[in-house]
């Protein structure tokens, strides 16, 4: 793994050790030396480069020292791999730099990034296309050396292909659809340092614990049959006002709410006006810290999602690994890799509802009580989440498949 750090991060990450020779590459025709650090990866095998450097680079200054040094570190034979992956667009021109035999260029966010500025491919220079519809397009450039392109979901993949630098990629250079996994640290349940109980017991007395934790730390009644609900970020749009006008109108019910937000973040006023009208009901974990929000999912039973514009599908999958049921918008990746669950047939693993409207909201999160009140359902069903949340595994083994479709055929 080639990645680019400031000199002082990578000097505190422990097993990386700077060598004493620096890399040569170039920017804008400028030459420069980066500092070398070497060594392997904590949870895997994987050996680290790490190219430090004195100052956050731009856009393009990143790309220019990733080429250039996959470039210099090849002509060395430290890097002489059989296989490259491209992560992301900054790495777009240093596929090109290697003679892997299967290159494969993966865009990770489903979306495309702005094109280049005059200044940016002016600093750039040769390694941009000359052709005047993708001469600014760092997806274009990708394209040009990678054998296959990769996104996170079919919904990604067809909003990308608008993209002219990917209009422009060659006729039989496919695109492809990969469901990233989401279980990478601290994101696991049997050892997530913000659980309070992440050793001994099964992964159902582990929730079970979280759960009774969660209502101490927020002051929240909660039955045996309460359904317990998290939510994800709230949006400024209308999306993020339908789930909290949702919210209100679940007073009366068996359902207590544990809204996560950070301060200043579109509908918090009237989330915290929610925990002051409904005590007990509704709770605010206001400037909530990613460790707070690990902690509020893996003790919910279920987590109210609003994002209509998910090509990735990450919180839908961490919610899956935490035991946690979606309540999702039927769009995009939700829609690409989720099923409504049908409580006949027992098959899904997530309650997804059409439209951003209270209505559906509610709908939707009623659904949800009425599985949690059904002990014969629900538990088997915590347990099925967890074993269909993405794993990381899964993901190598679909990347490794299309590896070896790419060196089997011809050319």
């Amino acid at each position: 793994m080639l990645a680019l750090a400031s000199v002082d991060a990578a000097a505190r990450v422990p097993g990386l050790a700077r060598r004493l020779r620096t890399v040569s590459t170039s920017v804008g025709g400028q030459p420069r030396e980066l500092v070398l650090f070497e060594g392997r990866a904590a949870r895997s095998d994987a050996q680290l480069l790490i190219l430090g450097t004195a100052a956050p680079p731009t856009r393009a200054e990143t790309v220019a020292i990733l080429e250039g040094a996959t470039r210099s570190l090849a002509a060395d034979g430290l890097v002489a791999p059989a296989v490259a992956i491209g992560w992301g667009e900054p790495a777009a021109a240093a596929l090109s730099a290697t003679s892997a035999a299967a290159r494969l260029f993966v865009l990770p966010t489903g979306r495309t990034c702005a094109p280049l500025s005059a200044e940016e491919a002016a600093l750039l220079g040769p390694l941009l296309l000359g052709d005047d519809s993708a001469s600014h397009s760092l997806v274009a450039l990708g394209c040009l050396g990678a054998n296959a392109i990769i996104g996170p979901s079919p919904s990604a993949a067809r909003a990308m292909e608008s993209d002219p630098g990917l209009a422009s990629r060659a006729s039989d250079e496919p695109f492809l659809n990969v469901r990233f996994g989401c279980d990478d640290p601290p994101h696991d349940p049997a050892t997530d340092p913000a659980l309070p109980a992440t050793s001994g017991g099964t992964p159902l007395s582990r929730k079970a614990e979280c759960r009774r934790a969660l209502a101490r730390r927020c002051s929240i009644a909660v039955g045996p049959r309460t359904l317990l609900l998290t939510t994800g970020p709230l949006g400024g749009d209308d999306a993020g006002a339908a789930v909290l006008s949702a919210i209100e109108r679940l007073a009366p019910f068996d359902i207590v709410t544990v809204i996560v937000c950070q301060s200043g973040a579109p509908g918090v006023d009237r989330a915290r006006l929610l925990a002051l009208q409904q005590p007990g009901r509704v709770a605010l974990l206001s400037d909530a810290s990613d460790a707070d929000a690990r902690f509020a999912r893996a003790a919910a039973d279920a987590i109210l999602l609003g994002d209509d514009h998910d090509r990735i599908g990450r919180s839908t999958g961490l919610a899956l690994l935490y035991g946690t049921l979606p309540i999702a918008p039927d769009v995009g990746a939700n829609h690409d890799y989720l099923v409504d669950y049908d409580p006949a047939s027992r098959t899904g693993e997530a309650i997804l509802y059409s439209a951003a409207s209270t209505f559906e909201v509610e709908s939707a999160v009623r659904r949800a009580l009425s599985l949690r009140a059904d002990s014969d359902l629900w538990t088997p069903l915590v347990t099925q989440l967890m074993d269909r949340a993405p794993r990381w595994s899964a993901t190598a083994t679909a990347i490794a498949e299309i590896v070896e479709e790419t060196l089997a055929s011809p050319g």
